[in-house]
């Protein structure tokens, strides 16, 4: 019986060896099985990633488009109703029932005065808004303005939407209170009588769909703007500008005065003596013209 050669042949071991090899490649294949999946799964996540950012980044910046825009609607609104409580108050010759009276004695900055009565037609609501912030008048913003625009009646201006029949973009409130005056280190309420100043306190709101809840004013825009009125008293001409060349503008002439026409006419008439200046100051002569 022939001996097994243990010594395999050149053509075995090419064999054993092509066979080593394939297992191994089996084997490498087994091992990266499923990295596709892997790495599709990665570029979803990043694309997925990427997409929420840029939706996200729209969104931010469309929120601050939007409240932007409320915001400089409501600065428009406050403006509005400035302009209009100054027309309302024009149309108004009497301020005294439109505040409460005067508070006395006067007090310290930190011992305020309790609230003033407010005036018989309040109930609106908004009446001494703010007041807990104010702590120098411990008033607010004052009572809601109640009076009658030019051509309609008495009403309280408070989120008011359209004004003399024109519709606002928005709403806005009106409140008016006393000047605070200063006695020496003391405060207290301009006791002027009648009354010839005010401060004019104007909120503007938008968007305005209503009252609303605390939800939906806590959404929406609001500036305020406040501002000092004098109620101008006496004759609007004469002596009407405080400057020292006389009239509304110090130019020395006063329009209210009647002047002479035609060929042989003149021009005294409105200024110095004629035009009812104090001392007849301000004369014709006296600005080069003949």
């Amino acid at each position: 019986m022939p001996i097994p050669n243990p010594v395999p042949s050149k053509a075995e071991m090419r064999r054993r060896g092509l066979a080593m090899h394939g297992q191994t490649i089996a084997r490498c294949r087994r091992s990266e099985a499923g990295f596709a999946l892997v790495l599709a799964i990665l570029a979803l996540m990043l694309l997925t990633f990427l997409g929420l950012t840029l939706a996200v980044s729209t969104s931010t910046e469309l929120q601050i488009a939007t409240n932007y825009r409320w915001s400089r609607q409501a600065f428009y609104n406050a403006e509005a109703g400035l302009e209009a409580g100054r027309l309302i108050l024009a149309n108004t010759p009497l301020w005294q029932g439109l505040v409460p009276f005067n508070r006395t004695p006067a007090w310290a900055a930190t011992t305020l005065p309790s609230l003033p009565s407010p005036p018989s037609w309040s109930g609106t609501g908004r009446d001494f808004e703010s007041q807990s912030c104010d702590y120098q008048g411990g008033q607010g913003y004052g009572v809601v303005l109640n009076a009658a625009a030019p051509g309609g009646g008495a009403q309280a201006w408070e989120n008011v939407s359209t004004f003399t029949g024109q519709p606002l973009n928005g709403a806005f409130t009106l409140w008016v209170r006393r000047e605070l005056q200063a006695q020496g280190s003391l405060l207290i309420d301009d006791a002027t009588s009648p009354v010839t100043q005010l401060v004019l306190t104007a909120e503007g709101v938008a968007p305005y769909v209503g009252a609303g809840t605390a939800f939906t004013k806590a959404n929406q825009a609001r500036q305020l703007l406040e501002m000092s009125v004098t109620l101008a008293v006496g004759t609007a001409c004469h002596q009407y500008g405080g400057q020292k060349g006389g009239a509304p503008t110090g130019e020395n002439f006063d329009p209210c005065s009647t002047l002479s026409a035609g060929a042989t006419g003149s021009l005294a008439g409105a200024f110095g003596a004629g035009a009812g200046r104090v001392g007849g100051a301000g004369g014709l002569t006296s600005t080069g013209a003949q």
